[in-house]
C-alpha cells in the first residue's frame, strides 16, 4: 500500500510542479526552417491528457528521431497556466489541452494546425500515432 501511495505521490508532485518544463538539454537547435509539435496542458489532467503527452512524445521520438535530432521537428510541451504562456490560448485558439502543429519557414511561423481529431483517438494508441504521425509528415513535406 505505501509502495502505491509513493507512486501516486511522485506522479502527482511531477505532474503539477514540473508540467509546462521542458528539458533543453539533448535538444538541437531549430533549423530556420522547422516543424513544431506543441502539446499544450493545464494544471489539471485527467488519463486520457497525460496519454495524449506520451503518445505524441512516442511519435516524434520513435518516428522522427532524426529530424528531431537535427532541429527540423522540435516537441515543446506548455502548461498554458504557467506564467507568461496565456498568450498560446488566444494564438491557436485553444480552449482545452491540444496538439498543435506550427511550420515555421525562414524562423518565421507561417501556419499551424490544431489536431482536434486527437479527442477521438484517445481509445486507441495506434490510431491515435498514425494520426499524429500523418500530420507531422504532412508538415515536414513543406519544409
Amino acid at each position: 500500500m505505501k509502495k502505491y501511495f509513493a507512486l501516486i505521490a511522485t506522479a502527482l508532485f511531477t505532474s503539477f510542479f514540473l508540467s509546462g518544463f521542458v528539458p533543453v538539454e539533448g535538444l538541437a537547435a531549430a533549423q530556420p526552417d522547422h516543424v513544431v509539435v506543441y502539446y499544450f496542458h493545464t494544471n489539471f489532467r485527467c488519463v486520457n491528457c497525460h496519454n495524449m503527452e506520451i503518445w505524441t512524445k512516442e511519435v516524434v521520438e520513435a518516428d522522427f528521431k532524426p529530424q528531431a535530432e537535427s532541429g527540423a521537428v522540435i516537441l515543446k510541451i506548455i502548461n498554458t497556466e504557467t506564467k507568461g504562456n496565456e498568450h498560446y490560448m488566444a494564438d491557436y485558439k485553444l480552449y482545452t489541452k491540444s496538439v498543435v502543429l506550427a511550420l515555421v519557414k525562414d524562423d518565421k511561423e507561417v501556419k499551424f494546425t490544431n489536431l482536434s481529431k486527437v479527442w477521438d483517438f484517445l481509445g486507441n494508441s495506434d490510431k491515435f500515432k498514425a494520426y499524429v504521425k500523418g500530420e507531422i509528415s504532412k508538415y515536414l513535406s513543406e519544409l
